[in-house]
């Protein structure tokens, strides 16, 4: 069966200026990556494997799923069977809104690699539905005993290297230049890193790159600049790893791109 990648994206004017994707993928394995927002997904037609670092399983149509920023996971689809989905991407501030309504606290919520629930009565993207739905999210998760989290802690001995690379994204970075400004050996800093982040540094920093560049998508920068101003060597290494990891190339992203559409 031929392989069907599609995906549409809209700025919305709703809440900050949240992001709109839908999708739709047959036979596709996206690596290991994170996001630098709140992805808030719902899953309208089919089913897609999903794997955090302690935990996979299988997510169904009506699925409603909320993952935190920087909380790293792959997905994948069902040998020949499609799936579609739509997909928010929303701010801190708006997260940190709703959890100051809850009186949640808002860094134990982003601890969570993720916040899942089944929902038969539509997704509805109007603010309304989007706090109650997260609202729900958090309420339910925080109400169960039986659920168990890791926390985020084991990030700490590499705060730096994760700042400098969310500072520098744009720069040429190797493992040699980490090596030399953070005096670790090169070797262990790709073991230990990829242990205890669930990326390598490289891998970390090319999520970073393309989480970067799909911000410039809705301005009327060329592709060829995107690429280079989002750190890549150029537009043919740009155009692989962003389909790697974002499921269509960026051409593709760029056209089916729309700026500040309310629905």
């Amino acid at each position: 069966m031929i392989e069907i990648n599609k995906v549409k994206t809209t700025k919305l004017s709703m809440l900050d200026g949240i992001e709109l994707k839908s999708a739709m993928f047959i036979d596709k394995n996206f690596p290991s990556h994170f996001h630098q927002s709140w992805s808030l997904a719902h899953i309208e037609y089919g089913s897609e494997n999903i794997a955090f670092d302690n935990s996979g399983f299988l997510i169904s149509k009506n699925a409603i799923q909320l993952i935190p920023p920087h909380s790293i996971h792959k997905n994948w689809g069902n040998k020949n069977n499609p799936w579609t989905y739509k997909a928010l991407y929303i701010s801190d501030d708006v997260i940190k809104s709703i959890s100051k309504k809850i009186n949640a606290d808002y860094s134990h919520l982003a601890s969570f690699p993720y916040f899942l629930s089944y929902c038969n009565s539509g997704f509805y993207i109007n603010e309304a539905s989007i706090f109650k739905i997260i609202e729900t999210l958090f309420l339910d998760t925080l109400n169960d005993d039986e659920q168990s989290y890791s926390q985020k802690n084991a990030n700490e001995p590499f705060d730096d290297i994760l700042n400098y690379l969310s500072l520098n994204y744009n720069q040429s970075i190797t493992l040699e230049i980490l090596q030399q400004k953070f005096k670790v050996n090169k070797f262990k800093l790709q073991k230990s890193f990829k242990k205890n982040i669930g990326l390598t540094p490289l891998e970390y920093l090319t999520t970073i790159r393309i989480e970067n560049s799909k911000k410039l998508f809705y301005t009327d920068v060329p592709l060829v600049e995107i690429a280079l101003e989002s750190g890549f060597y150029d537009q043919s290494h740009f155009t692989h790893s962003f389909k790697k990891y974002v499921g269509v190339t960026p051409g593709n992203y760029k056209r089916n791109s729309k700026i500040l559409q309310d629905l």
